[in-house]
């Protein structure tokens, strides 16, 4: 009887001390995986675009991207959660041959904070591609210089000359030697208007405002029309007619224009006006006088 009784007290004291353990959650640190960034090739017109997978059985209180720049101080940067444990944010812009070092960090919902290895990018410039750039429409009539990007990647055309009849053009306010401004960047098929005086033209939403000058541009005189490198080195051309330049000769349809045709070819038509977009079909022939 002692002994039925002693099993069952052994017995009953097993099952409370079972019944009173229960399973712990697992409270360590958020997992931080698959950390990537886009483009692989950076430039200074790049934000980078950061991923990373992250996982905590308790939840994600917060992501961050940490970032420094050269052997400045590290900047957080906020993720936001995407889909299937994914978070994503962004590194800024930088200057060219800038090196970034950043890593991806998470807290738990319980507080606990975790970071990945870092990583390390440097900026790198495009080589800037003038040869792409061209004089693709001239019109004395609404009095605009239309640039053209005949290639498929950004080029950014700073610093680049336009000159007329051998001189440069003019600056808004009548002072010499205009050049497009710094930052100017025309998008791959991209199109750029120059405004000149007495400029009337309604260009393509889509198009960039190069500048605006004083000088003015006639469909009845002579011309010659440059577009040079920052170095001065001429790489597009346009004339009509001969020197001595800006001689009166013979009009042209008001209507009409001095494009390439078809669009960003080596062949000049007069077409109807097309400021910042493809040029149009031929209308005819530039009279040489």
């Amino acid at each position: 009887m002692k002994l039925n009784y002693l099993v069952t007290l052994l017995f009953s004291v097993a099952l409370m001390t079972t019944s009173c353990v229960k399973d712990e959650v697992y409270n360590g640190p958020a997992a931080i995986t698959n950390v990537a960034f886009n483009p692989s090739s950076v430039t200074p017109d790049d934000a980078v675009a950061v991923s990373a997978t992250v996982i905590a059985i308790t939840g994600i209180e917060s992501a961050q991207i940490f970032y420094k720049v050269d052997a400045g101080s590290f900047v957080a940067v906020p993720m936001t959660a995407g889909a299937a444990n994914t978070y994503e944010g962004s590194i800024p812009k930088q200057v060219d041959k800038a090196t970034i070092v950043f890593y991806v960090s998470a807290k738990t919902k319980t507080g606990i904070e975790n970071k990945s290895a870092e990583k390390t990018y440097k900026v790198g410039a495009i080589p800037v591609n003038y040869a792409a750039i061209v004089l693709n429409e001239i019109d004395g009539n609404t009095k605009y210089v239309e640039l053209y990007n005949n290639s498929a990647a950004p080029v950014n055309i700073s610093g680049m000359i336009v000159l007329k009849n051998t001189v440069s053009l003019k600056n808004a306010d009548g002072t010499p030697n205009f050049v497009v401004p710094v930052g100017t960047i025309l998008p791959a098929g991209g199109y750029g208007i120059i405004k000149c005086s007495g400029y009337t033209a309604v260009a393509d939403a889509a198009a960039i405002t190069v500048g605006t000058v004083s000088d003015g541009m006639s469909a009845k005189q002579t011309l010659l029309l440059e577009l040079a490198k920052p170095d001065g080195t001429v790489i597009s051309t346009f004339s009509r007619g001969v020197s001595p330049w800006g001689t009166t000769i013979s009009a042209i349809a008001v209507t009409d224009s001095y494009s390439r045709v078809p669009n960003g070819s080596a062949t000049w038509k007069l077409a109807l006006q097309t400021p910042g977009k493809a040029n149009s079909a031929a209308t005819g022939d530039i009279p040489a006088l």
